[in-house]
C-alpha cells in the first residue's frame, strides 16, 4: 500500500532525525515537503529514496519544496511552469499517480488563474500535498482567510476532494 507524507518541515537540516523517525515509522512511498529552507546546492542525505528539490529563490536560503520518492517504485518528475513553489513526480506504486509538493506563503499574494494552471499540468490521477496557509471551516478551522478561500474555489472548479483530518493546521 501506499503512503504520502506530507511535512511543513520550517528547515529540513535542523530536523533531519525527525525525518529520519518519520521515514521509520510511516515507510512512505513519497513525502512532501514545504519550507525546507535549502540553498541551491544543499542535498539530503538519504538512502533509498530520490530527491526531487526546488529551492527558494535568491542565495539566501528561504522556502523551498521537495518530493522524497522511494527507490523501490519507478518515478518521473513531471516539469511544470509556474512560478509557485511546486514540484510534481509521477509514481507508480500499485498503479500510476501525481503527487504534488506545493507551498503558498501566507503573505505571497496567488491568483487564481496561477492556482489552476497549475492544477492543469498535473496528469491524473493526482494529489497535492502542501501548506496552502489558508483557513477554512472545510477542513476544520473556525476562522475563513482569503487563501482558503481560494483553496475552497480550487476545490470546487476542478471537482477535488479534499483529504484532511479536521485538524486545521
Amino acid at each position: 500500500m501506499a503512503t504520502f507524507v506530507s511535512w511543513n518541515c520550517r528547515g529540513i537540516k535542523n530536523k533531519f532525525s525527525d525525518l529520519k523517525d518519520i521515514i521509520n515509522l510511516h515507510q512512505p512511498s513519497v513525502i512532501a515537503l514545504q519550507e525546507t529552507y535549502l540553498k541551491p546546492g544543499d542535498t539530503l542525505p538519504l538512502k533509498h529514496f530520490n530527491i526531487l528539490l526546488k529551492n527558494g529563490t535568491g542565495a539566501r536560503a528561504t522556502g523551498g519544496v521537495a518530493l522524497l520518492t522511494s527507490n523501490s517504485f519507478p518515478t518521473l518528475p513531471i516539469t511544470l511552469n509556474t512560478t509557485l513553489q511546486a514540484i510534481a513526480v509521477q509514481i507508480h506504486t500499485h498503479s500510476l499517480i501525481t503527487v504534488c509538493s506545493l507551498d503558498l506563503p501566507p503573505n505571497t499574494p496567488v491568483d487564481q488563474i496561477t492556482l489552476n494552471n497549475l492544477v492543469s499540468q498535473l496528469p491524473t490521477p493526482f494529489i497535492i500535498l502542501g501548506d496552502m496557509n489558508g483557513h477554512s471551516p472545510l477542513w476544520g478551522n473556525p476562522d475563513t482567510n482569503t487563501r482558503g478561500l481560494q483553496v475552497e474555489k480550487l476545490l470546487n472548479d476542478h471537482n477535488l476532494c479534499l483529504l484532511n483530518n479536521d485538524e486545521y493546521t
